[in-house]
């Protein structure tokens, strides 16, 4: 069983989701919150697959980007306050158990479809 793979998914649809959103950010308080949204997003990407298979790695990526994130979301206001709010919540809530490896393994492309979705988000409010 990889766990490495789902992983993987994860921090490359973070990152092709990103290349969108350089392109896209709105003007003022929220281009500069959006591009800080972005390196958050790119380090984290970087960091996430920097992991291997190293469970704890991948925890600690999200458990950053989310408290990047919730620092961002205090920074905004409307849309991307509550945007960057919810991914910061998304993020926070992706742990694996180490304890449980099969658990894992369905767990992880679940987070991706739900990580993909959230910056798909991100995108439209950075637009």
């Amino acid at each position: 069983m990889s766990i490495s793979l789902p992983r993987h998914i994860l921090a490359v649809s973070a990152t092709a989701i990103l290349v969108s959103l350089t392109a896209g950010c709105g003007g003022g308080d929220t281009k500069a919150v959006c591009q800080d949204a972005i390196k958050a997003m790119q380090d984290y990407s970087t960091q996430a697959a920097a992991g291997g298979a190293n469970l704890e790695g991948f925890n600690k990526a999200n458990s950053d980007l989310a408290a990047k994130l919730k620092d961002l979301s205090d920074k905004a206001d409307g849309d991307l306050k509550t945007t960057l709010a919810d991914l910061s919540t998304s993020w926070g809530g992706m742990k694996i158990d180490m304890s449980d490896p099969a658990k894992a393994a369905t767990e992880l492309p679940k987070m991706a479809t739900k990580a993909t979705e959230a910056m798909q988000k991100l995108t439209t409010t950075c637009s």
